[in-house]
């Protein structure tokens, strides 16, 4: 389980804002524990495993679990994580950045991992968001089937909605095993993508977001 403060009602307003821009999940229903239990049954019965030995017995129950509670917990707005916000009693009026945020997804086309790295930066208006907060609503939109360049903008427009800004810079860096495990099998590929908003597109902006990165 994901031990973390959740605030569906701002979940919900920020599903209903991406769904306005299109960039959503194609979400129908909630998940259905038992449904994903069974699925996973047939799954391995499909493989020819024998069901019922005893190493075997109770992985549809696990993999259902790990599935609904961890793996793809980002499906389920009710778990988007509470935000807190402190005064920017400073005035502070330049970039904060946070650099490094790991995060696991999954590859919607293979069922297999995605490993990456997210770099955000925003200027701040009249408050400042908690630091951890943005690592908790990169890792929200991970953990559910995903390609990267929608996680990419569902991400950057979350913040944007949240922070009420456009002034946001994100880039994510990701290796994804649909390659490095099967196909040309390249362990070394890496794939990038970004979105760029408000005054992170002025040109001497995104240079000094690039430097800062070393990229």
């Amino acid at each position: 389980m994901n031990n973390y403060d959740k605030d569906p009602i701002l979940g919900h307003k920020v599903a209903e804002h991406l769904q306005k821009l299109g960039i959503d999940n194609p979400i129908k229903a909630p998940m259905d524990f038992g449904l994903v239990t069974q699925s996973i049954s047939d799954l391995i019965k499909g493989l020819g495993i024998v069901p019922d030995d005893d190493s075997i017995q109770k992985t549809p129950e696990r993999v259902a679990r790990f599935f609904v509670n961890e793996l793809f917990y980002g499906l389920d707005y009710n778990s988007f994580p509470k935000i807190t916000f402190n005064h920017n009693q400073y005035g502070y009026q330049e970039p904060v950045i946070s650099k490094n945020i790991s995060f696991k997804s999954t590859c919607e086309h293979h069922l297999v991992t995605i490993s990456g790295e997210a770099f955000i930066a925003y200027i701040p208006k009249d408050n400042v968001i908690g630091l951890s907060k943005i690592n908790r609503i990169v890792n929200f939109f991970a953990r559910r089937p995903q390609v990267q360049e929608r996680a990419t903008l569902q991400i950057f427009h979350a913040l944007a909605y949240i922070l009420q800004t456009e002034d946001i810079a994100l880039l994510i860096k990701a290796s994804h095993h649909c390659i490095t495990m099967r196909g040309v099998n390249d362990q070394n590929v890496e794939n990038i993508t970004y979105k760029f908003g408000g005054k992170f597109n002025e040109t001497g902006m995104k240079q000094e977001f690039r430097s800062l990165l070393g990229i």
